[in-house]
């Protein structure tokens, strides 16, 4: 057995010489140091046997008829499943552009006839140490990788459980469900997809966070039943800026997108909406989608300031807020797949 490998490893060699003296003494030899040996006469018939099963080590000679080993080596290299097997040429051929060849078509050593018993065996022995740690190093890489790509899973799972959490929190305090989260979360993933956003599982997430201000908001206001006097909805209206420096410290995508969207998702297309009066395409893709997303759940909400309007009413609105409130063509959209988005609500509802 060689020194670093396993103790129930036993290495497979094929031997390629079209001299039957030379695959007898070199099988002789490396069977004799506990090697699995295969001969093959010929360049075909080598290749035959590799497609049959990969060696781990070929012995190749170079002067054989129909297909030399230049041939074979190549064939070997320019095959993805094959290309990495070490060849080590061993030949008769002792000129220096013989043995420059053969490093150029792939080969990793060169051993002259008449070659001696000791020098085969440890180069031999030297190719196969070193193919067994370069495969135990790619395991070993692949097996970190994959470590990396489950803790960043993880890390990215205990970010969106958190929002999540923090807006069914938010919700909660103002007498709403996680219901309304989750469908604002739907709604927007939906709006979306169908207008092409390509963040799509992100903008889920962080719209869940789109009312996360709500939680500084004093309970006399933010639950008040009935209409809120000017001074009382100047602060309701804070409710943005505040979610915004709260996500705002993070540098992290989806906190970045969640600060966004709890600024913007009360803009309006046509200039009037809170907190900065933004206008058209100035409000962001992400906080456009929200506001439809929000207002769409909303008025179809009992709410202790409110009573629930009826589905055919909310669809009135929208038609008229269609380039006033809401970005015309997120409203095309939402109208267009109407079906899909009422699928949403009839799933995620239950008696609130």
């Amino acid at each position: 057995m060689l020194k670093g490998l396993p103790l129930e490893y036993t290495a497979d060699i094929l031997i390629v010489d079209d001299t039957l003296a030379n695959l007898q003494l070199l099988s002789t030899l490396l069977k004799e140091e506990g090697y699995k040996v295969r001969p093959a006469n010929n360049g075909a018939m080598a290749l035959q046997a590799v497609a049959t099963k990969k060696p781990d080590l070929i012995l190749l000679d170079i002067k054989m008829p129909e297909m030399s080993g230049y041939e074979v080596c190549t064939a070997l290299k320019d095959n993805p499943e094959t290309k990495n097997i070490p060849v080590l040429f061993i030949s008769a051929l002792n000129d220096v552009a013989d043995k420059i060849q053969a490093f150029n078509v792939g080969a990793l050593d060169y051993i002259n006839k008449p070659f001696q018993f000791e020098e085969v065996k440890a180069r031999v022995a030297t190719h196969l140490q070193l193919k067994a740690y370069e495969d135990d190093m790619e395991a070993r890489i692949a097996f970190n990788i994959h470590e990396i790509e489950v803790l960043n899973q993880e890390i990215i799972d205990t970010q969106q459980e958190l929002i999540f959490t923090m807006g069914q929190i938010c919700e909660t305090r103002s007498h709403e469900t996680g219901l309304h989260v989750k469908r604002v979360a739907e709604y927007s993933y939906l709006l979306a997809k169908l207008y092409g956003y390509e963040e799509l599982e992100l903008i889920k997430q962080a719209a869940s966070m789109h009312d996360i201000g709500k939680v500084a908001i004093p309970d006399s206001i933010l639950n008040k039943p009935g209409e809120l006097t000017a001074e009382e909805w100047k602060i309701m209206k804070t409710h943005s800026h505040l979610g915004f420096q709260m996500l705002s410290v993070s540098q992290r995508p989806l906190f970045k997108l969640a600060a966004t969207i709890t600024l913007e998702h009360h803009e309006k297309w046509d200039g009037t909406g809170y907190p900065s009066g933004l206008k058209g395409e100035e409000i962001s893709v992400a906080g456009r989608i929200t506001a439809v997303a929000d207002v769409f759940d909303a008025l179809g909400a009992i709410r202790c300031y409110k009573p629930a309007k009826s589905l055919d009413r909310i669809l009135e609105i929208f038609q008229q807020e269609k380039g006033n409130h809401f970005d015309p063509s997120m409203v095309t959209l939402f109208f267009d797949h109407l079906d899909d988005f009422i699928a949403i609500r009839n799933k995620y509802t239950q008696n609130e």
